[in-house]
């Protein structure tokens, strides 16, 4: 009883979320590769964001001369941390964002556990993010903290049998805006609730309680994006706020119609997890409609704005969701089901945890990490490169692994669309880029592989010359060929 009530002390007392933090700061610290000190690797889309965030620094006017199809406010999060020092400010901000997030979750435990279950599922969650986490630093991860809270105060209301008051509404309007102008389609994660609770009370002909909370929420979400599009007419009129609306909202609709090329069985695990999450839920909340048509809701809205990609860090956005259900989890019905679908997901899930562990032990405390030779090469090349030309470099087809490359150096992009293949997955880009001047950048980085033509190969050969090279090899299993090999070049324009 003794260790009980100093555990209970201890969660409630105002020391908590300090604690929260520190296991927060080592997390990130430990997996998150893109801005962690342990690691040099600076690929995937992280690096991205990094090179929007410099864009901005630099005086750039984000969307017209660089773009990608995220928010501004993910850019606005990296520029705040690359100004104030670079990866290690925007860990530091990782971690306070993490830090928000455990908070409202374990609020949205205490509605339905005491201290020992609140810690439990504290580290089920944490074991959850860290399946999903890919490199760290993703857009699905900023928005954590404001997909979660929506959900906290609806499930209080539904716990307390109370409405929402107008202040709160107003929370959850910011809320929205915040995570439309990070990754519109996290909205997912909580809008099954707004959705559901709204058509209760039209259907209840609640007309005055569905007004109100229809104005706050509007209201909070224009408090976020007034600023932001003002912002943008001042910066470049409305040709800026144009692209900023197409780039939040519309070209996040094209995206998620590109098509890949993965089998079945590469999003076989995705899909495979989003079934037994729901599966799980739906038997747990069978009689609950308040929990499980919101959750359904949600969880079609989440498959219809991620379309066909199936990546795996996808389910980041889910997790809110998934802390519903550990907090609704009631082991004492469908026992036999429950287990045997419990039993699979954690196989599932152990795989994934056990591959970030891996590259944790092998890359960062053994020093093992493939890249760092790659990063030493890459660093003799861009030494040729003067400082008034370090912002006209062209990744032509190196994609986030040479954009990653760049953002190590402190190099920019000079290209508005930071990804070719998006652009040409994305017809009405396309079509902009065409239409405009074309000014051949002084430096180009290149690779052959199946993603170019020939004409950009022609073109390159009579008005560049080759700089330097180097070999990028990042094979794990050389006899199944598992992992990638291949020759990096960097061309100077002649003139």
């Amino acid at each position: 009883m003794k260790g009980q009530s100093f555990t209970n002390t201890f969660v409630n007392n105002k020391l908590f979320p300090g604690l929260l933090f520190i296991v927060s700061f080592v997390f990130v610290v430990l997996f998150s590769r893109s801005t962690s000190f342990l690691y040099v690797y600076e690929g995937a889309d992280p690096s991205v964001f990094k090179q929007m965030g410099l864009a901005l620094l630099r005086g750039k006017t984000l969307y017209v001369d660089y773009f990608d199809n995220k928010g501004f406010l993910l850019y606005l999060i990296h520029a705040i941390g690359l100004g104030l020092g670079g990866n290690f400010f925007i860990l530091l901000m990782q971690a306070f964002s993490l830090t928000a997030t455990l908070c409202i979750w374990d609020r949205l435990f205490a509605l339905y556990h005491d201290t020992k279950g609140r810690i439990i599922r504290l580290s089920m969650a944490l074991f959850l993010l860290l399946c999903f986490y890919a490199a760290g630093d993703q857009a699905q991860e900023w928005c954590l903290p404001y997909i979660s809270y929506p959900l906290f105060v609806y499930f209080r209301a539904c716990k307390t049998n109370q409405e929402i008051r107008p202040v709160q509404w107003l929370l959850i309007g910011i809320c929205f805006g915040i995570t439309t102008f990070i990754q519109v389609n996290t909205v997912c994660a909580f809008l099954g609730c707004i959705i559901y609770l709204w058509s209760k009370q039209i259907q209840e002909k609640d007309f005055k309680h569905f007004i109100y909370s229809l104005l706050f929420l509007v209201l909070g979400f224009f408090i976020i994006a007034c600023p932001i599009v003002m912002y943008f007419f001042m910066k470049g009129g409305w040709t800026a706020v144009h692209e900023l609306l197409y780039a939040s909202f519309f070209s996040n609709l094209e995206y998620i119609g590109h098509k890949t090329y993965r089998s079945i069985w590469a999003r076989l695990p995705y899909i495979l997890f989003l079934l037994a999450f729901s599966s799980v839920f739906i038997l747990n909340a069978l009689k609950n409609k308040d929990i499980q048509i919101p959750f359904i809701i949600s969880i079609i809205l989440f498959i219809i704005t991620n379309g066909t990609l199936c990546n795996i860090y996808y389910l980041i956005a889910l997790l809110p969701l998934c802390i519903v259900l550990l907090m609704t989890f009631d082991r004492t019905r469908q026992k036999r089901i429950k287990t045997t679908i419990n039993g699979i997901v954690l196989c599932g899930l152990s795989i994934y945890a056990g591959i970030h562990t891996f590259q944790l032990i092998n890359d960062a405390l053994l020093g093992n990490e493939k890249e760092r030779k790659t990063y030493e090469a890459f660093h003799h090349c861009f030494e040729q490169i003067p400082i008034n030309e370090q912002d006209s470099v062209f990744n032509y087809n190196l994609y986030s692994f040479g954009t990653g490359m760049m953002q190590h150096e402190g190099h920019l992009l000079c290209n508005r669309v930071l990804f070719t293949s998006l652009a040409f997955s994305l017809p009405t880009l396309m079509k902009e880029e065409a239409a405009k001047p074309f000014s051949p950048p002084k430096w180009i980085f290149f690779t052959y592989d199946k993603q170019y033509y020939k004409k950009d190969i022609y073109f390159i050969l009579e008005k560049y010359d080759l700089a330097c090279s180097f070999h990028y090899d990042r094979m794990y299993w050389r006899k199944y060929h598992i992992g990638e090999e291949f020759d990096i070049f960097l061309y100077r324009r002649k003139d």
